[in-house]
């Protein structure tokens, strides 16, 4: 379930609703003065589309969904790699450099949530 901001939350939303989908979401609070939420899914991603096993906002999806398999832990700043991806089971661990676009998508969130000086 990804941690999205409050702008991704509205794109997603107004997405969904051209759609004709219903999208969950609930308040975590604030990270030095940014709002974030929890995308609640239930199973698939909505915006999946499993017979092209491709996503379908690629352009709009949140920087938590392009970070992906790196996760943040907000509270430490530590990064890790996601049990969950079916790539870094089979693949192992990485270095961050062999990430280079998920490595782009979270420098983008960690300046967001100012967790650098």
């Amino acid at each position: 379930m990804p941690t999205i901001f409050h702008e991704e939350m509205v794109r997603l939303k107004e997405e969904a609703e051209r759609r004709g989908l219903k999208l969950s979401f609930k308040r975590l609070g604030e990270v030095n003065g940014v709002e974030i939420y929890r995308w609640i899914i239930d199973g698939w991603c909505p915006f999946f589309d499993r017979k092209s096993r491709k996503c379908t906002i690629h352009e709009k999806k949140p920087l938590a969904c392009k970070m992906f398999p790196l996760v943040l832990d907000v509270k430490t700043g530590n990064v890790f790699l996601s049990e969950n991806c079916l790539w870094v089971r089979q693949n192992g661990p990485r270095p961050l450099d062999d990430f280079p676009a998920e490595k782009k998508a979270l420098m983008k969130v960690v300046v967001r949530l100012r967790l650098v000086p």
